[in-house]
This record gives structure tokens, sequence and C-alpha cells, in this order.
């Protein structure tokens, strides 16, 4: 348990991941806040939509550009930078809410600036742990930091609404905005020192292709990448296409039965981040995260099976919970092996494709619902699990590279200069 929690010695890593908690919940908070609101203003479902649609343009826009900003400059000015940001327009988005004077256009031009802001923030944040830990505690650390992401995903899904029943729509954004103000204190108090430049700096748009690059030409990348699309465009839409119809049809519940869907996610996300934290010496990377995928894969199917037979949601939750524990287990270990198979160089555009990586999901959540209101959740459900299962089972069966990847051979640690550890401060 000694080595589960080693990164917490590290007084820099603490302060990052309490502002990654912090962050992460303030995020959450923001996008229930932001929906509640919108529909709200206009009474039609699809202005959520819109909303939505304009948080994920700028990932699409600006994240080539982030990649490289988050390679060139200071990581955590970068973070404090975004975090003012936020601050300055949340609290403009609070004030015009208090004063009665919004609109619609303000709710999309306010979705549209905070994702430019995260658009920055997320690489930067990723990549900073490199910075403040030596490279043999960066999977423990990345281990820990998903523990802060599942944690405050489950406080901040359960209690957004009840903090915009009590304290009112405005009052929520003022809070948000205190608590950017908050963060981006902390990040400033964090003097991390990078690791020298190992590669020559290149014309802006040659280093903004070359992550891309590396990407297509790097096979064991190019597999981590396939293996990180499978979850998103099959498994996730589970989450946020079909949940709230097995709610309502499947389980015959309200929305008490699909919070208590989506908290299941979320208490699994936890354990699977202390799983996850507890295997960081693990050496068989590519054998855990093809394990982890397919349990994952068969737990959603276990889950939409029980419910529909059953009818009963305490007999169906432990599959949920047992599916995020898998989830959890494989991101992290995904993006784990991905950013140490980088060089420091290339670490925050690797981050970036990362982040276009997720793209897919917005598409796996629209075809699933669209199939589901045609052949019903359950069908759907089963369907789009069994076919992460047998995606991941060929990869399997075929890829002894995939079965075979040991993070003690990554070629990062061996080729590119990073045996110099940055200057850490043990506390």
């Amino acid at each position: 348990m000694q080595n589960t929690f080693e990164a917490f010695k590290y007084r820099d890593y603490r302060l990052l991941w309490v502002g990654n908690l912090c962050t992460t919940i303030a995020v959450w908070i923001q996008t229930t806040t932001m929906s509640w609101v919108a529909y709200a203003l206009t009474g039609t479902g699809s202005t959520i939509g819109v909303v939505n649609v304009m948080r994920m343009v700028p990932t699409l826009v600006m994240t080539p550009i982030s990649g490289v900003a988050v390679d060139r400059f200071n990581r955590n000015k970068i973070i404090a930078v975004s975090q003012l940001s936020l601050f300055t327009f949340t609290l403009l988005l609070a004030i015009d809410i208090y004063l009665g004077a919004l609109q619609v256009w303000h709710l999309f031009l306010f979705a549209l600036l905070a994702g430019i802001a995260n658009t920055f923030n997320l690489p930067a944040r990723q990549t900073f742990v490199f910075d403040i830990v030596p490279p043999q505690v960066v999977p423990n650390a990345i281990a820990l930091d998903n523990i802060a992401f599942s944690s405050a995903r489950t406080l901040a899904s359960s209690g957004a609404g009840a903090l915009i029943v009590a304290f009112g729509a405005a009052n929520n954004f003022f809070i948000q905005a205190c608590m950017y103000l908050a963060i981006m204190t902390t990040i400033l108090s964090i003097k991390a020192k990078r690791p020298l430049r190992t590669a020559p700096r290149r014309h802006f748009f040659r280093e903004m292709a070359e992550g891309y690059r590396y990407v297509s030409r790097n096979p064991n990348a190019r597999l981590l990448m396939l293996m990180m699309i499978i979850n998103p465009m099959l498994l996730i839409p589970l989450h946020l296409a079909l949940l709230p119809m097995f709610a309502k049809k499947v389980l015959a519940g309200d929305a008490r039965v699909f919070s208590l869907l989506l908290g299941s996610l979320g208490v699994g996300g936890f354990f699977g981040g202390l799983l996850t934290a507890y295997l960081s010496k693990v050496d068989r990377r590519g054998l855990v995260q093809l394990v982890s995928l397919l349990v994952h894969s068969l737990a959603h199917a276990g889950f939409c099976v029980v419910a529909y037979w059953t009818g009963q949601m305490w007999l169906a939750l432990p599959f949920l919970v047992l599916a995020g524990t898998m989830e959890s287990l494989h991101m992290t270990t995904n993006q784990t092996v991905l950013q140490l198979l980088a060089p420091d160089h290339l670490r925050g555009r690797l981050t970036s494709v990362l982040q276009l990586a997720q793209l897919v999901n917005p598409v796996g959540i629209f075809v699933a619902g669209s199939l589901a209101d045609h052949f019903g959740p359950v069908s759907v459900g089963v369907a789009f699990s069994l076919a992460g299962f047998f995606m991941t089972a060929a990869i399997f069966l075929l890829s002894s590279r995939m079965r075979n990847l040991r993070l003690s051979e990554l070629h990062h640690l061996g080729q590119h200069g990073l045996t110099q550890l940055p200057s850490v401060e043990v506390v």
C-alpha cells in the first residue's frame, strides 16, 4: 500500500493533485449547470446539444496548437493562464445571470471560450506530472490522478443539482469562479524545472505535424491509439446514451435511478484508480490493457442482460461498478504507456492527439441512441459491448506486440535522454 500512494511523497505533486481534483469538480458542475440554464432559458433540448457541441469545437480546431504550446512553454504557466481565463469567463457569466441579462448566444460564446481554455489546460496538466516526479514514479502519479478524476465525477454529478437548488445558477457560477482562482494560485506555487529539450525547435506548423507523424510511424503508438478508440466508440455510449433509457424503460425508475447508475460507474472508477496505483510496478502493461478491456466489455453486457431479465437495479449495479473499475484501469494504463512512449519534446503533442481520439465518442453516442430508438437499449447495449469484446479479443489473439508490451522496454526510457531526473522536492 505504500507503493500505491508513492507519488504523494512529492510536495509539488500533492499540490497538482489537489488542483486536478478541484478543476475536475468545477468542470463537471459547470457542465451540469450550463445544461440546466440552457434548458430553463429556451425550453428545448436542442439548445443543450448546441451548447455541448460548442464546447467540443475548440478540441477539433485548437488541439494541434495546444500540443505545440505545451511542448514549448512552461506548463504551470499555461495551466495558470487557462485557470485565470476560466475565472474571468465564469465570473462574467455569473454576473450576466444575476442581472437577468442572459441570452442564449451568451451561453454559446461562454461554451466556446471555456472550451478553448480547457483545450490548453488538459494536455498541460497531463504532461506537467513529468516535470515534478521522477520517471519511475510517473505511472503511479497518473493512476492517482485518475482517482481524483473519478472522485470528482462522483461528487460533482451528485452534488451539482443540489448546488443549483441551494444557491441558484448565478451563485453556482460564482462558486466555480472562486475555485478557478484558487487553483491558479496553487499551480503558481509549484516551481518545477523542465528537463532539457532533446530536439531542436522547428517551424510551428512542422512541430504541429510532428506529433501526428510520430503516432502514424510508431507501431506501438498506433496499437495504443486503436485500443483507446474502442472504449469511447463502443462502451462509453452505454453510459451517456443508453443508461437514461435503462433507468426509465428497463428498470422502471426515474432520475434517482439514473443518478445511481452513473454514481456506480464513478465508484468503480475510484476503485479502478486505486487498483491502477497498486499495480503501478507491473511491467506487462499491454496485457493489463487487454484483460481490463475484455472484462469491461463483458461487465457491460452482463449489466444489460441482468437488468433486462430481472428488472432489479440492485442486481445490475455490481456489473456497472465492475465496468467502471475496468474502464479506469484500461484508460489510465493506456494513457500512461502512450505518454511514456513519447520523448519529452513530443509529449504535449502526443497528449493533444489523445484528445482528438475522444471525438469518436459523440459519433458512438449518436449511433447508439439512434439504434436504441428502433431496437431498444438492451439489444444495442449488448451488441456494442460484444463488438468491443471481439475487437479486443482479435487484438489479443493477433498482436503479440500488444500482448508483450512492457513498461521497462518503452523506447522513451532508454533512448531519449530522460535518465536525468527533473528537480523534485521530497517532503
